[in-house]
């Protein structure tokens, strides 16, 4: 029965794709929940709805797991990113967008509760993860330095510095988020990202600064 189940998904796509987000779904809501050190696989496995084989023939490992989920997450908010900087209508407004889109995982349920799966320390220990996210920081900050440099290119944003400015604003973007998803910050997200936007860019053409 178990290698008919198998021959079935294998043959099906659609099938196994259901299972592999499955197993993804339960990862994030099982992992670091009640403040639990490790999350059973056993309890992943149940909470999917699959067995040990199922499992393995997605993922080599736990760890492995937990790093495509890291990796997913990231890849979709550099999507998003790119999407809103490339429909803003100057570098600027770009730089916003950047902000916005970036700041808004914090104020979203869903995307909210999936982040704070990254935050648990029993992802902390998983082998590779410090490395693999600071390629994902890279990424979102390469996406925000085009655009500064694009700003002091054109002289839209001339007192830009485009690696150095980045790095700040998504440090402080990130701790942002960080105290967000300990219930450190209560205030309201436009707030916030006005916040962010007087302390790096200048006041937009036609407004007081």
């Amino acid at each position: 029965m178990a290698e008919t189940s198998l021959r079935l998904a294998a043959d099906d796509p659609d099938r196994a794709e259901r299972e592999r987000r499955a197993i993804i779904r339960a990862a994030h809501r099982l992992i670091g929940r009640e403040g639990r050190a490790t999350t059973p696989l056993e309890d992943i496995l149940r909470g999917a709805g699959v067995n040990r084989r199922t499992f393995y023939r997605h993922f080599p490992s736990k760890d492995a797991l937990i790093l495509t989920m890291q990796r997913e997450a990231a890849a979709g908010v550099r999507d998003s990113l790119r999407a809103v900087v490339r429909q803003a209508g100057d570098a600027r407004a770009a730089v916003v967008a950047w902000i916005e889109e970036l700041l808004a995982i914090g104020w979203d349920e869903r995307a909210s509760r999936d982040g704070r799966t990254f935050m648990t320390p029993e992802v902390g220990l998983v082998v590779g993860i410090a490395e693999a996210l600071e390629d994902i920081y890279a990424e979102h900050r390469g996406i925000l330095a085009e655009v500064l440099a694009a700003g002091r290119t054109d002289g839209s944003l001339p007192a830009a510095e485009p690696e150095w400015d980045a790095l700040a604003i998504h440090a402080v973007v990130v701790r942002y988020l960080e105290m967000r998803a300990r219930g450190r910050l209560d205030r309201p997200f436009a707030a916030v990202v006005d916040d962010v936007v007087r302390r790096f860019l200048p006041a937009a053409p036609g407004t007081r600064g």
